[in-house]
């Protein structure tokens, strides 16, 4: 397929020395064929985006209700997450159908939030659960990013496409520490922090081009996201009286090799820190919105969770931002 992406020679060549990089081996594309991600038409681009948005989070979600022992007629809220299509009316409507929710669900669709937007929505499911202590919320993240594929020789461009790939993953939220389900150990989520630095709007975003999601990656993406990251968690900490040596686990958006080593440099992370960020990234790539609930899920299935335990949950995106929350067992 790659012969058959439009370019020069030379932007071929670099595809390959991307693509060979042992960072990322393998990622995942919603496909019926493998020419579709070659696909122009804005229209037929759209309809692929909302037909696999929808079965992907669908999945997910009903997988996140049996693992937490949560019935659908049980939810309150659903939020969603998604930057790599548009869908009027919202996610949130479409998921409501395909998974069977109570028409009564009260519905919040985040967009435009790009890789960092998990984290505001478990803070808007947190706050939920905090008012209705009886009631559960759902987090849904879904990205289609094989959908807003973009070929010309731009090496930004390459680099995109080289790492991004398609996934979904939710979460369930209840009023109590725990969930009901399969006995495990469940983590509490604590405080919230988020830091804009809108000066650095440009540096990581989407832009339309003939009708098309074209991303924009600046070379200056991974020292500004460890700085913002620095800052959220260094408030967030500060806040909950912490520092860094109180923290367990370090669960980052796995943005790309560069990006986690200018983390573990910026907020001097153990390499052994970034472990499970390396491993969703080495397995599925960087699948924007979802990727750090992926980080999370691996991370306590790698190193199962002691009660007492701390963990900073991190992503950032467009904004350019950085979110935080604070886990404890």
């Amino acid at each position: 397929i790659l012969e058959r992406f439009p370019g020069r020679e030379s932007t071929k060549s670099l595809y390959r020395r991307v693509l060979g990089h042992p960072s990322i081996a393998t990622r995942h594309f919603c496909l019926d064929e493998v020419d579709e991600v070659l696909e122009t038409n804005p229209d037929r681009i759209q309809e692929r985006y909302q037909r696999w948005a929808v079965r992907l989070g669908a999945e997910a979600l009903r997988a996140a209700l049996a693992d937490a022992g949560v019935e659908a007629d049980q939810l309150g809220l659903l939020v969603t997450t998604t930057c790599t299509g548009s869908l009027c009316p919202g996610l949130s409507a479409h998921l409501t159908e395909a998974a069977g929710l109570p028409g009564s669900l009260a519905v919040a669709d985040l967009a435009g939030m790009g890789c960092g937007a998990a984290v505001p929505a478990l803070r808007a499911a947190a706050d939920y659960t905090a008012a209705h202590p009886d009631a559960a919320a759902a987090v849904v993240c879904v990205e289609i990013c094989s959908a807003a594929m973009y070929a010309d020789d731009d090496p930004q461009l390459v680099i995109s496409n080289a790492i991004f790939g398609d996934g979904a993953a939710a979460a369930i939220l209840t009023g109590g520490q725990a969930a009901k389900g399969s006995g495990r150990l469940r983590p509490r989520l604590g405080r919230f922090a988020s830091h804009t630095v809108p000066v650095w709007r440009d540096t990581l975003r989407f832009r339309l081009e003939g009708g098309r999601l074209r991303n924009v990656l600046d070379r200056e993406t991974a020292p500004r996201a460890a700085a913002v990251l620095a800052t959220v968690t260094d408030r967030l900490l500060g806040e909950a009286g912490l520092t860094r040596a109180d923290l367990a686990r370090w669960i980052f958006h796995a943005g790309g090799a560069t990006v986690l080593d200018a983390i573990r440099d910026g907020l001097a992370v153990p390499e052994s820190g970034l472990a499970a960020a390396r491993t969703v990234l080495h397995r599925c790539g960087n699948m924007s919105s979802p990727t750090v609930l992926f980080v999370l899920a691996e991370e306590l299935a790698s190193r199962p969770a002691h009660p007492g335990d701390r963990a900073l949950l991190a992503s950032f995106g467009a904004g350019f931002s950085a979110h935080a929350a604070l886990l404890e067992w």
